[in-house]
């Protein structure tokens, strides 16, 4: 069923039949057994995205006090998933993007509760000099829990919870997780986009080997954390990727359609840097593409400002 807007109606996870909605259940709480998730939920309860944190029993009292029943997904997901025969590349699929939701939900949430102990001290009321503002993450000083690429906040559904909620993404899951939304005979390819230093920023499509160690770790009911692969980070053998550049009405391979605008021009490209970077790109010619890429959206960006100002 779908909204007067065209929007899918959300539903709570509780409505899925039993053996879908158990293993559902499964898969979110071994994501959030893990060394990572609690790392990064327990720095959203402290308000500081800090190197170490102990996962403390403030943040442990919120986590556990949260139903998982309740999350709210889109009926049109959730009957995929439904449908889709486990074992099957659309089963992982789906399955993969409601846990990312999932984690997704479950960091805004923490971050509305407004648990922050750094809001009075000298640390929360830090703020940069007006000529340094440019350098800080467009939410700032709201929170410092931002993804670089997922900052536009002002049109997300939840605000800046949203953008707390890509940020939680990446710490957890290695990025946050996207999909082939161009084609709807092949929608089972995944993507990530991670958010670390000394690791590829570009979007880089998951191997079928990663995903099926993932799968296997959401659906595994034993010791989970013994064979955890989180966070899952791409390396020189993800060999396909995409521009984060690029507008995603141009690549298709985004989650839902709100989550990046383009960069201002001023904001600086990548692509249009004088040394090849071969450990971004490919190969050269990867990098020569890309940057001819850059060259002609900023040629076309630049006639249309150029247009608008003299209209």
């Amino acid at each position: 069923m779908t909204s007067p807007s065209g929007e899918y109606e959300r539903l709570p996870i509780e409505k899925l039949g039993t053996p879908h909605r158990e293993i559902l259940t499964r898969a979110i709480a071994n994501v959030a057994a893990t060394p990572i998730a609690k790392q990064t939920f327990a720095q959203i309860v402290d308000g500081l995205p800090l190197s170490n944190v102990a996962w403390d029993s403030e943040a442990q009292e919120l986590c556990s006090s949260f139903d998982t029943s309740t999350l709210l997904m889109s009926s049109k997901l959730l009957q995929d998933y439904e449908s889709a025969p486990p074992g099957s590349p659309g089963f992982s699929t789906r399955l993969i993007e409601l846990v990312a939701r999932a984690v997704h939900q479950i960091a805004s949430w923490l971050y509305t509760r407004d648990t922050s102990r750094h809001k009075d001290d000298a640390l929360g009321r830090w703020r940069p000099a007006e000529e340094r503002k440019r350098l800080y993450p467009a939410t700032f000083p709201t929170t410092l829990f931002c993804h670089p690429w997922y900052r536009d906040y002002d049109q997300y559904p939840e605000g800046i919870a949203d953008s707390v909620g890509y940020w939680a993404e990446g710490r957890i899951l290695g990025g946050v997780v996207l999909f082939d939304r161009r084609d709807p005979d092949s929608p089972d390819a995944i993507y990530i986009h991670a958010d670390r230093r000394l690791v590829i920023y570009r979007i880089c499509r998951l191997l079928d080997t990663q995903t099926r160690e993932l799968t296997e770790f959401l659906l595994s009911d034993t010791a989970p954390l013994q064979h955890c692969p989180l966070p899952m980070l791409p390396s020189e053998a993800n060999r396909q990727r995409v521009d984060p550049e690029q507008a995603i009405q141009k690549t298709g391979i985004y989650r839902d359609p709100w989550e990046r605008r383009l960069r201002p021009l001023d904001a600086g490209d990548a692509r249009l840097r004088d040394v090849i970077d071969l450990f971004n790109y490919v190969s050269k010619e990867d990098y020569r593409e890309a940057k001819q890429r850059a060259y002609r959206e900023r040629e076309r960006r630049e006639r249309r400002e150029r247009r608008e100002e003299r209209e």
